[in-house]
């Protein structure tokens, strides 16, 4: 495998590029368990988990749900970024994790704030 095979995070992550990478995340609720929420679709990229490195080299990841009409209606007080486009992905505005990491996700590329 060569280095620029390397993923850290697991087989379904991405990079992103500047040592970030990408992992989206579903939501498809048991519906028997979870019958209030029968009504919606299941919802194939709910968000994006972006991984990188802190300040003290350790792993880290910051969490930016997508605006949608099932986000809105299941989490309706959650921070949303919007998607500009899928392929390659683009979304806005920026994201700033917890660790002070900040950057914007544009044309499948993590560039840096």
């Amino acid at each position: 495998m060569s280095p620029s095979d390397f993923n850290p995070i697991g087989p379904d992550a991405f990079d992103l590029g500047h040592d970030h990478w990408g992992a989206y995340s579903a939501w498809a609720p048991d519906r028997e368990l979870n019958p209030h929420r029968a009504h919606l679709p299941d919802v194939e990229k709910w968000g994006i988990l972006i991984y990188h490195k802190n300040p003290a080299g350790k792993w880290c990841a910051g969490f930016c749900t997508f605006a949608g009409d099932v986000q809105r209606e299941v989490a309706p007080t959650a921070v949303t970024w919007d998607v500009i486009s899928w392929e390659p992905l683009t979304i806005s505005p920026s994201v700033l994790c917890s660790c002070g990491d900040h950057g914007y996700v544009r044309e499948g590329a993590w560039v840096p704030a």
